[in-house]
């Protein structure tokens, strides 16, 4: 059984409350805490429960941890059509004070999901974090957003999915993935990629199948059953938990110092 506790709850200000899950361990201080920072549109629902479990795991190493969702997803209020790059900025700066919050004086490790990777590595300093645990990040904005284009218009000429549709399902210029966002999230999104240096170590999470090259002070390689989430989570049997526990003993004992990246 686990050690540890999970609360539900907000934070955020007036006009931008965010809904959260805090992972604490049970032992009176946390050694660190690491902000979980979600993958985006259809990913973000496909991976929930394996990255609320990963969080446990972590707790149950003796950090807190802090999942959250953006303004306009999940369970944050908002419509979708107000989530957008620039706004993610302003959560995850919500997000961090929070997560200190929870646990004071100890150090803050954004750890950021696929696509969260183009957020978290242009506001990590700014944030004053320890490190940026980057896991299977999207390395370049641009691409994802044509490989995301690619995909929505294949599952919309999907007959399996639509079996009596004579054409595409229609869709809107602003859907993709089955999301209305607003006109200006490709354009956003295209501008970001993972480059040159985001003031803080990096801690990359990855299968030796990565997207990309990233500069990163520390490698904690994933197990062959996360292989396919390189380019695409995709969740289509059990959760693949199996060999994470040697990775997070390791990554839970790394004490990132500040130094040119490798």
């Amino acid at each position: 059984m686990s050690d540890t506790t999970m609360t539900p709850g907000f934070f955020g200000v007036d006009d931008r409350r965010l809904f959260c899950i805090r992972h604490l361990p049970r032992q009176a201080r946390a050694d660190a805490v690491v902000l979980m920072c979600p993958p985006l549109l259809h990913e973000h629902m496909r991976s929930y429960r394996f990255f609320s479990q990963l969080a446990g795991m972590i707790a149950d190493r003796g950090m807190a941890c802090l999942r959250f969702d953006y303004f306009g997803t999940g369970d944050s209020e908002g419509e979708e059509s107000a989530f957008d790059p620039e706004g993610a900025s302003r959560d995850l700066a919500l997000a961090a004070a929070a997560a200190r919050s929870i646990a004071p004086g100890v150090p803050l490790y954004l750890m950021a999901v696929r696509a969260s990777a183009l957020f978290a590595w242009r506001e990590a300093a700014s944030l004053g974090a320890s490190a940026l645990w980057l896991w299977q990040p999207v390395v370049d904005g641009a691409r994802h957003v044509e490989t995301l284009r690619r995909r929505d218009a294949s599952e919309r000429n999907s007959r399996s999915r639509y079996p009596r549709a004579r054409s595409a399902a229609p869709a809107t210029p602003d859907d993709l993935m089955g999301y209305r966002l607003p006109s200006g999230f490709p354009a956003q999104m295209q501008a970001l990629r993972l480059d040159g240096d985001p003031g803080v170590p990096v801690a990359l999470f990855d299968t030796p199948a990565g997207e990309g090259p990233v500069r990163a002070d520390a490698r904690f390689v994933l197990p062959d059953a996360l292989q396919r989430w390189t380019s695409e989570i995709d969740l289509d049997g059990l959760i693949p938990l199996g060999g994470l526990q040697e990775v997070l003993d390791q990554a839970t004992q790394w004490r990132p110092e500040r130094h040119a990246h490798g």
